[in-house]
């Protein structure tokens, strides 16, 4: 971690959904503190609360009860409007179906959020190739994802998700879809912007090769905070995490 200072406050976090007269907590009684530029991984079965955790850490909802703060920023206290600015701004997004528009090239892909943020066509453009760049794919700027292997798709959104320079990346399983050798070359992307970008990095994964890069992992069950350890406090080997 390049900062032991707090970036990421969540307090008494809770999602309430009613099933007719019953009420199901996605997320029950949650606190969390996450530490700037940090890799935090979040560990927990389908079902647990981990898309939920993101999607309030993201401003993407609101939650039923407690706090969400951003650099102090109190995002339960923010309007829509508010929150829309503030995703665009400081959060970076990384989905494990890439997410990509096909008809749209790389390059392309990559200047809509920029676009959205009113930058011009031509800064949008360089921008773009800059963080293409950095991704590694500096050669296919002009290729449309089905033009391109599923790691390079995964580049490209990633990629997208920098162009606003974020502050956080939330990445959901996004070596799911990838072999061995491609996954870890992903996995080192993020870990660098860590290193070397001081970007807090936050991944849902079942990836036990993104545990070991890993600052710290979270693991939920039930909607709750099961326990919180860091790298050095696990047993990682092949087929085992204890």
């Amino acid at each position: 971690m390049s900062s032991q200072s707090v970036i990421i406050e969540c307090r008494d976090l809770d999602k309430v959904y009613k099933m007719g007269n019953q009420k199901v907590y996605a997320l029950h009684d949650m606190d969390l503190d996450v530490h700037r530029g940090e890799y935090l991984s979040v560990m927990g079965p389908s079902g647990s609360g981990k898309s939920t955790l993101f999607n309030m850490i993201g401003a993407l909802d609101k939650p039923s009860g407690g706090t969400v703060k951003i650099g102090g920023v109190d995002l339960t206290k923010q309007t829509s409007l508010q929150l829309a600015y503030f995703r665009n701004h400081h959060i970076g997004y990384i989905f494990q179906s890439f997410n990509l528009i096909m008809s749209l090239t790389a390059l392309r892909n990559v200047m809509l959020p920029l676009q959205f943020a009113g930058y011009s066509n031509s800064d949008a453009e360089q921008r773009a190739a800059e963080v293409l760049t950095e991704v590694g794919l500096g050669d296919r700027l002009h290729h449309r994802p089905d033009e391109l292997s599923g790691g390079q798709q995964q580049r490209v959104a990633i990629a997208r998700g920098l162009a606003m320079e974020p502050t956080i990346m939330l990445a959901d399983e996004p070596t799911a879809n990838l072999d061995l050798h491609t996954g870890e070359d992903i996995i080192n992307i993020l870990r660098n912007l860590c290193d070397n970008h001081g970007v807090t990095v936050i991944t849902a994964t079942h990836d036990h090769k993104m545990l070991d890069k890993s600052d710290r992992i979270l693991w939920i069950k039930d909607g709750t905070r099961d326990r919180l350890q860091k790298r050095s406090e696990l047993d990682i080997r092949i087929g085992k995490v204890g």
